[in-house]
């Protein structure tokens, strides 16, 4: 079984416009509206591709019921600690005209010492029956920037592996505690740790420098680029496939999700790879928030084609 975190989940309101007009008065082409949030979609492709979940974090009383029916859609069991108030809201604005995404997001509802305490001693007794636990997303209005952190002390000597999937202090103070994996992308191995990371053997280097701290696994995803993975008996690349991208959110958290089935699975490290850029690759070729289907996962997952670097 598999335990995703989400500690502060978001309703994502998506509207599709002819053009951005700042400034001007817009006429919405269509629109859709998903709960999300980076573990809650981690969790949804782990249902979509039939692998046991369970997914908890940090929810509100006002909407909360719309989370849980779609996390139960896919198939997950919903164990969030629910608090009052609302759900945040992020609005993402698709323009057709330039192809791009302006992304206007919420905080969230502040969360007390109480609550954060709750939802801690929840992800203790999931952890302690899981396989896997995925940490992943902004943290909550009201937390320290180490939550991540602290969560992992809690889980000292449990045997299921961690994986965390954030940016910036969080993750910087999650790598001290030695999660099993972490899945930056270039943009935040970059400016996370500190070092350039423009070619190959320079991601590798950060890569073999995270690694030399403890953490077994870590993949950075390079969007058209492709992906890397790497851990201490090797590393291996992808290029990105040659499919036309019609969305790019929760890309990131469906390859998670598609590494996070190879581990299960008992996959090696190529394969981990393999899984992760095939669920990219079937979320991409989606529009707006849909997120990797198991049929396209299962189409993708033979053309991906890897090659051990460094």
């Amino acid at each position: 079984m598999i335990t995703t975190v989400t500690l502060n989940p978001c309703i994502d309101y998506t509207i599709n416009l002819p053009e951005l007009l700042v400034g001007q008065l817009n006429m919405i082409d269509s629109s859709r509206i998903d709960f999300a949030g980076k573990g809650v979609n981690v969790a949804v492709v782990l249902g979509e591709l039939s692998v046991p979940t369970v997914c908890t974090g940090i929810s509100f009383t006002e909407n909360h019921a719309g989370l849980a029916s779609h996390i139960k859609n896919v198939g997950a069991e919903d164990a969030f600690v629910v608090a009052q108030g609302s759900i945040r809201t992020n609005i993402k604005v698709n323009d057709t005209a330039s192809g791009g995404m302006t992304e206007i997001n919420s905080r969230g509802e502040k969360v007390s010492p109480e609550i954060i305490e709750l939802v801690r001693n929840k992800i203790t007794g999931l952890a302690a029956k899981s396989d896997m636990l995925v940490m992943s997303g902004r943290i909550p209005n009201g937390a320290g920037e180490d939550i991540y952190r602290q969560i992992m002390r809690d889980l000292r000597g449990l045997p299921c592996k961690i994986v965390v999937d954030a940016e910036r202090e969080p993750l910087v103070e999650a790598v001290k505690e030695r999660p099993f994996l972490i899945k930056p992308n270039l943009y935040e191995l970059e400016h996370s740790f500190g070092r350039q990371a423009k070619t190959i053997p320079e991601i590798l280097s950060v890569c073999g420098w995270i690694i030399s701290g403890g953490v077994e696994v870590v993949c950075v995803s390079m969007g058209a680029d492709g992906a890397l993975i790497a851990s201490r008996e090797g590393a291996f690349f992808a290029k990105a496939l040659d499919i036309k991208p019609r969305g790019f959110q929760g890309t990131g958290d469906s390859m998670v999700a598609g590494i996070c089935k190879a581990v299960i699975e008992g996959r090696d490290l190529a394969d981990m790879l393999r899984y992760g850029v095939a669920a990219a690759s079937a979320s991409i070729i989606l529009e707006g928030t849909n997120l990797c289907r198991k049929k396209d996962f299962d189409d993708m997952l033979p053309q991906v084609v890897i090659e051990q670097v460094g």
